[in-house]
């Protein structure tokens, strides 16, 4: 078997040339960014969405090839004479950096380095390494690995490639693609393993088409959108519906940008990770890292890393064997997704009426609040209603003041559909292991289009399979769950999160999974806090049959295909 952590993408003698400057390395699956603008990098790292491309490629393809090779028929002299000419700097732009060693030579990155490992060594001032970051990128890891770098909140942000618009249908180099863990196929249940995935990606891919052709029955295509936005549209909702099958094993890209701090913590965390995947991808990771900021990356694997390292692994350990002591009772299969409201402020309205006034008060907080609660609830009505009333569209965040009171949801929900609210960063949440023992959803167009029996079978073999290997495999047990598999996590968020969230996550182009899971929390706060829930102006409560429908259309528009 090919070695997973080297890229399946491969380039010519030329493409490499060109590109070899711009980036740690060209055959593995993760690699770091050099000399590139931050605009290119995160244009390239936002086509992860919706492309089966790695950066690397579309870098070329989408900047260089352009140059190289532009499209000039038709065009003047004066055009054809500019074109010649931005080939000709590019040339040399790129011969300068193999020639010279990069930027690093003109700009003396050394003595940088130099400065960053006295400060960060020698007089321990760590926040300096939140002043540089870098861009890395991961190709080709794991739905459980992806999760695991995407926890980290602060001066670490991601964009991954969707499993809502990007199909999964096809083979690369013979393998479909998801990650195979080393400790489960050497071990006794490592032939069952394969064919476990295997059958779920030949069912994938066998109900594309099938799929499609019922959906495009269905939902014929209407006068107001164009051939593209009416293509993209059922191809959307054909991944929306056929994602359930898909394992967390399966592959994805995910690029980041982050500081110094971020990586070194991020770094050392993933070192003490149980899966072997993690901790390869850390270890690549650093090495990459060190093209770029060395200075600030190399204590995660020093022995002051190695301690916390420890720290981690085994506070981890006994907090779990300490969990399996103290309380009593396994898993148990659920009726359906819900979001329970488990903790919330009493006194909700007073914080944030209080919180509202502070700002432009000369009083300390306690005095104003204790002048709040004995204002009437149409007061605090009124207060609260005047900080929300010039709100017009729900990209205008509510005020700060909104932070001041929290909610406890406690989330039963498929892979799917955590995957997506995971992507939230001003709120605490965790999440347990990936299961199988609390069920599964079956997409409702699946069941209509009577569909539904390969995926029913495909679900009750991967539950078998997991209850046979989890004693044994807790963590890596996990790979074989599906993405229609219900999980377990709580997110303790705070009002003004809430409603960024919520207002986001209910628009038309949402997926039904994750609209019902924010319906159900809006509607738990409205039963506590109803003066408070006006501030969730956006929330969409509509029904939508097509989620992508009216997105598609308004790209038609920008891209002038409809008026």
């Amino acid at each position: 078997m090919a070695n997973p952590f080297y890229s399946s993408e491969k380039f010519t003698k030329e493409e490499a040339w060109y590109i070899e400057p711009f980036f740690t390395n060209l055959d593995k699956n993760v690699f770091a960014a050099k000399y590139l603008p931050s605009e290119v990098l995160g244009a390239l790292a936002s086509r992860y969405s919706r492309s089966t491309k790695g950066v690397r490629r579309l870098f070329f393809d989408e900047y260089i090839k352009p140059i190289l090779e532009p499209n000039l028929e038709g065009a003047g002299k004066d055009s054809i004479r500019e074109a010649e000419v931005m080939r000709k700097k590019l040339v040399s732009f790129v011969e300068y950096l193999h020639t010279h060693g990069g930027w690093e030579t003109v700009v003396n990155s050394r003595r940088a380095r130099e400065f960053f490992e006295k400060w960060l060594a020698a007089y321990g001032d760590d926040s300096i390494a939140q002043l540089a970051g870098a861009h890395i990128f991961f190709e080709n890891v794991s739905q459980v690995a992806v999760k695991h770098l995407e926890d980290f909140r602060i001066g670490f942000a991601p964009l991954e490639k969707s499993t809502r618009y990007v199909l999964f249908d096809q083979k690369v180099n013979g393998r479909w693609l998801y990650f195979a863990d080393p400790n489960l196929v050497k071990s006794k249940y490592g032939a069952e393993f394969l064919r476990l995935l295997n059958m779920l990606f030949r069912n994938y891919a066998a109900s594309v088409e099938p799929l499609s052709k019922y959906l495009r029955k269905i939902f014929p295509m209407k006068g107001d959108q164009s051939e593209r936005a009416y293509r993209e549209t059922i191809k959307a909702k054909t991944c929306d519906v056929l994602r359930y099958y898909l394992p967390a094993a399966t592959l994805t890209n995910v690029g980041f940008f982050g500081v110094g701090q971020a990586f070194e913590y991020v770094l050392t965390k993933s070192f003490a990770h149980p899966l072997y995947e993690v901790r390869q991808l850390a270890k690549l990771a650093q090495a990459e890292l060190t093209f770029v900021i060395p200075s600030m990356v190399e204590r995660a694997s020093s022995p002051r890393g190695k301690i916390y390292q420890k720290y981690v692994s085994k506070t981890e350990k006994n907090l779990e064997l300490l969990t399996k002591k103290l309380i009593v009772g396994d898993q148990v299969p659920v009726s359906g997704p819900s979001a329970d409201l488990v903790e919330w402020d009493m006194d909700a309205e007073d914080r944030i009426v209080a919180s509202i006034l502070y700002k432009y008060s000369k009083m300390g907080y306690v005095r104003i609040k204790d002048q709040v609660s004995k204002m009437s609830e149409k007061q605090k009505a009124d207060i609260i209603k005047k900080a929300i009333s010039l709100r017009r569209v729900r990209q205008m965040r509510v005020i700060r003041a909104f932070e001041n009171t929290y909610y406890k949801f406690d989330i039963v929900a498929n892979f799917g559909a955590y995957r997506d609210l995971h992507r939230h960063r001003m709120l605490t949440q965790e999440r347990q292991r990936l299961t199988t023992e609390l069920g599964y959803d079956v997409a409702p167009d699946l069941i209509n289009a009577k569909m539904a029996n390969n995926y029913l079978v495909a679900a009750n073999k991967v539950n078998k399979f997991y209850k046979k290997i989890s004693g044994e495999f807790p963590d890596a047990a996990q790979y074989v769950v599906m993405l229609g598999n219900r999980m377990r996590w709580y997110q303790w968020e705070n009002l003004r999160e809430l409603a960024w969230e919520a207002e986001l996550r209910t628009g038309p182009q949402g997926h039904p999974d994750y609209r019902k899971i924010e319906h159900t929390k809006v509607e738990a706060v409205r039963v506590v806090h109803p003066a408070l829930i006006r501030v969730l102006k956006f929330v969409d409560f509509n029904e939508y049959d097509l989620a992508r429908r009216e997105s598609e259309k308004r790209i038609d528009r920008k891209l002038g295909l409809i008026k």
